[in-house]
């Protein structure tokens, strides 16, 4: 007797769930044997493989076996019962190898962001998987029909089994949407900025506030201002010696500060380094080494935490839904945490559908079978073109901010989207640099996504416009950073607090190579060369009276909480990585023993810069090593480490210090004894 459709789904389910567990606990197993680094959502990762493929194999194949039975009872077909069980049985074993193996090579070939499987690999896949249900079909008819003899017990060990692991995902987005809904500002009493006052003039009222520097009471307890650009590479910055491209906000503040040029992200992408510098911890410490997955553990003190506990009303004003706390955890601390995203769905504003989101992700960023199913729906790319962190509008909610909450003795954080790409400025900065293109870039996300697709192929005038649009991000963003602090100084809080800004990341502009397919040497968190990870540092304090002082020595991300807490005076936790620079600032240290590490989210490269202006980029891989020389070749484009192989030798034996004191994959091969032959990441990434 043929089975019924709802018999043979339920065979189908069963065969399909413990197929889908066996996958999975193998994709668990290589996901976490062969990860690259130790990340915080890596054991997550491996839980997300087992149960996204027990659910997919078990679905597909619950309803390939009713169809199957609907097909038999339709052709009205005789077989023997023992043989039709054992069609279950290989053939589902022959779909689960099907879509293992085409899910692995899918996985090889680069996931959704890759080219695809080749036809020939999904022949040899296919061959092979039918192979293997041949070779079960006589063995299955042995055990086949005991296994599916009775259909109740089978039905229910089918189906509850299937429920529970369904569960899981609305049980997690439950738990998620209560402990990271971040607090936000109430609308009631809210007073409300102009949009008019973003485009006064501020140039006098800094110049007013910044003449009273030094005059504060030295009792009176300052504020902190804490203002992150998103991608601004240092040599952008009028101050950092840019001749073109106009920032007079940021220059005026830098004039009245301390400066650093040579400042440096612990990870060249966004979230892995807003992580250090609210925990002072090298990422392999932290585990945010994979943006929008990663999250912040509880378990780390960040400093908004510190901060609030020493008093302070603590608030921040996001433009972007990386940071959001679903997909951040930077939230904690804040009692005012709040995103403000242009184009941003509706469903990402509720905690519980952000928080599925932020599941969504995590799974398509990490699982096999999420990966294609992002490669069909491309969810992610759309959201992502329609979505934009505008600088007027962070500055709008920034001053609406001060407007309510000046008073208060604050620690308060902004973070600019801008200069980020897509580099889309409004008018008048879309034509400040180029003003006669006609070419087919407007500098949304479609030169991103031929990076992504390696079709990226501009002409010499089309590099010149995309670099013009960048820069005008800057200026762009420049204005609005002074309009904040020109806000402040009209209401006299610019001379009680202090100011401290820097960058995530830098941003590279092609300025390497000559052919850029999948966007080699462009954006950023690909390569450690100094356009993605030099990014300046600006310490303003009003109480100083030292004036405007340049920082050579090089500074990690890592730096900024200790110095923050150390000039307001707050004792600094024993366990962060970072050292205060405000000894630097005070003269008592020259700085000639610091260092700067920096590292990719796989360690495969990392570099160091020391203070005398030596620079290393190691590659983890390939064992090559490229040494350059600050100072001479600010550029980097002369590879001394032929020339100067106790030098590299040197620095090597400094990062496997570092990468042994933080547990970090980073481990240096020994430098090659061939010089020639070895030296050097590789010929194609040391040119020009």
């Amino acid at each position: 007797m043929a089975p019924t459709p709802l018999q043979g789904s339920a065979r189908g389910l069963i065969l399909g769930l413990v197929g889908g567990l066996a996958a999975g606990i193998v994709e668990a197993i290589s996901l976490v044997r062969d990860a690259p680094v130790a990340r915080a959502a890596l054991l997550e990762a491996g839980l997300y493989a087992i149960i996204v493929d027990a659910l997919a194999c078990a679905t597909i194949t619950g309803v390939l076996g009713a169809i199957f039975a609907a097909a038999l009872a339709i052709a009205r077909v005789h077989l023997r019962p023992d043989r039709v069980a054992a069609l279950y049985v290989s053939g589902s074993t022959t779909f689960i190898l099907a879509m293992v193996g085409w899910l692995w090579a899918f996985r090889a070939a680069g996931g959704d962001r890759g080219p695809g499987v080749r036809t020939d690999v999904l022949f040899v896949v296919l061959l092979v998987a039918a192979a293997c249900g041949v070779l079960v079909h006589p063995l299955a008819q042995s055990f086949a029909l005991r296994l599916f003899a009775r259909p109740k017990r089978l039905a229910l060990g089918a189906v509850v089994p299937t429920m529970l692991l369904v569960l899981v995902f609305p049980v997690q987005v439950f738990m998620e949407a209560r402990q990271h809904r971040a607090p936000t500002v109430g609308v009631h009493g809210i007073q409300l900025i102009d949009p008019s006052v973003l485009e006064l003039d501020f140039d006098a009222d800094l110049d007013a506030a910044f003449a009273q520097i030094g005059t504060m009471a030295p009792d009176r307890p300052p504020n902190v201002l804490l203002l992150t650009v998103d991608a601004l590479r240092s040599d952008h910055l009028g101050a950092c010696g840019n001749s073109w491209i106009q920032t007079p906000a940021m220059d005026a503040l830098a004039r009245a500060s301390a400066l650093s040029c040579s400042t440096y992200p612990q990870q060249p992408q966004t979230n892995p380094a807003i992580a250090s510098v609210f925990t002072s911890l090298y990422p392999a410490v932290h585990g945010v080494r994979m943006h929008m997955v990663d999250r912040l553990s509880e378990t780390l003190p960040t400093l908004a935490e510190v901060m609030h506990s020493a008093g302070y009303t603590t608030s921040a004003v996001i433009p972007w839904t990386s940071l959001e706390p679903a997909f951040s955890g930077f939230h904690r601390g804040f009692q005012t945490y709040e995103a403000f995203v242009l184009n941003e769905p509706p469903a990402m504003q509720n905690p519980a559908t952000a928080a599925l989101a932020a599941i969504y992700r995590r799974v398509t960023d990490q699982v096999a079978v999420g990966s294609a199913v992002e490669a069909v729906l491309g969810m992610r790319q759309g959201t992502e073109a329609e979505i934009d962190g505008r600088a007027d509008v962070t500055a709008q909610a920034a001053l609406t901010w001060l407007a309510n909450n000046g008073d208060s003795q604050f620690f308060f954080w902004i973070h600019f989207f801008d200069p980020h790409y897509p580099w889309t400025p409004p008018e008048p900065w879309d034509l400040l640099y180029d003003e006669g293109y006609e070419g087919r870039y407007n500098g949304d996300m479609s030169f991103v996504y031929e990076m992504r697709s390696g079709v990226f192929e501009p002409n010499p005038r089309d590099v010149q416009y995309l670099r013009a649009l960048y820069a005008s991000e800057v200026s762009y963003t420049d204005h609005y950073v002074g309009q904040v602090l020109g806000f402040m100084a009209r209401r006299g809080l610019l001379q009680n607090t202090i100011v401290v800004l820097t960058a995530d990341h830098g941003e590279g502009l092609g300025e390497r190579g000559n052919s850029w397919l999948n966007g080699d040497y462009w954006l950023h968190g690909d390569d450690l060369y100094a356009p993605g990870i030099q990014v300046p540092l600006i310490i303003h304090d009003p109480r100083s009276t030292r004036g405007h002082q340049l920082l050579s020595a090089p500074i990690q991300h890592i730096d900024i909480m200790p110095t923050i807490l150390d000039l307001v005076g707050v004792s600094i936790p024993r366990r962060l990585q970072g050292e205060s620079i405000v000894p630097l600032l005070t003269g008592a240290d020259r700085g000639s023993d610091r260092m700067a590490f920096i590292t990719l989210s796989d360690d495969s490269q990392t570099s160091v810069v020391s203070a005398q202006g030596w620079k290393l980029i190691a590659d983890r891989v390939t064992g090559g090593r490229q040494l350059f020389y600050l100072p001479s070749d600010p550029e980097e484009r002369v590879n001394l480490a032929p020339a100067f192989p106790d030098r590299v030798l040197a620095l090597s034996r400094r990062i496997d210090a570092w990468a042994a004191a933080n547990a970090s994959g980073v481990a240096s091969a020994p430098v090659p004894t061939n010089e020639t032959a070895r030296l050097g990441i590789s010929a194609a990434r040391s040119s020009p």
